[in-house]
């Protein structure tokens, strides 16, 4: 949530939460333990409840029920796969009302998100993000920053040899 936070008073337009990580998406054989749809929830009512203009585009789902859970986040990407899948599945907005956890969580009014401020401290924000995810968000940013740069190399060999030919 911490990059969320500071993105949201950086006045960024979207942010792209990766509900699984990079690696279950490029690996069928990895299991990273189960989707983080929570996260996308948690951000879009802390930009709506405190009026940031940041909207949550969720990435890396894996699945038509991830898909239903995330019914009512403002966007979405969905690997082509997956579409052809949704597109091709039954929804009934009883579905949607039963998995979303946006219908869900307006079903059950809770707790006011509690205001945090990244802008202007730097260390605690560090600090917030070392110990988010149990430790493990300096290193799942690391490695899609890392498979990232790896596809984009790809891409630029890819152009310089169909400018070879």
């Amino acid at each position: 949530m911490e990059q969320a936070i500071l993105a949201g008073e950086c006045g960024c337009m979207y942010i792209s939460p990766f509900v699984h990580e990079l690696k279950a998406v490029f690996d069928e054989t990895y299991d990273d333990g189960g989707a983080n749809l929570a996260l996308c929830l948690e951000a879009q009512q802390y930009y709506e409840h405190y009026s940031y203009p940041t909207r949550v585009k969720a990435a890396a789902l894996l699945s038509v029920a991830e898909a239903k859970g995330l019914a009512g986040v403002a966007a979405i990407t969905i690997p082509p796969d997956l579409l052809r899948t949704l597109a091709s599945t039954e929804v009934l907005g009883q579905d949607i009302d039963e998995l979303s956890l946006f219908a869900k969580s307006k079903r059950s009014k809770g707790n006011e998100p509690v205001r945090r401020t990244y802008m202007d401290d730097e260390t605690s924000w560090r600090e917030a993000f070392s110990k988010a995810y149990d430790g493990k968000g300096s290193r799942l940013t690391g490695e899609a920053i890392d498979a990232f740069k790896e596809y984009q190399i790809k891409g630029e060999q890819l152009m310089l040899e169909k400018e070879k030919r």
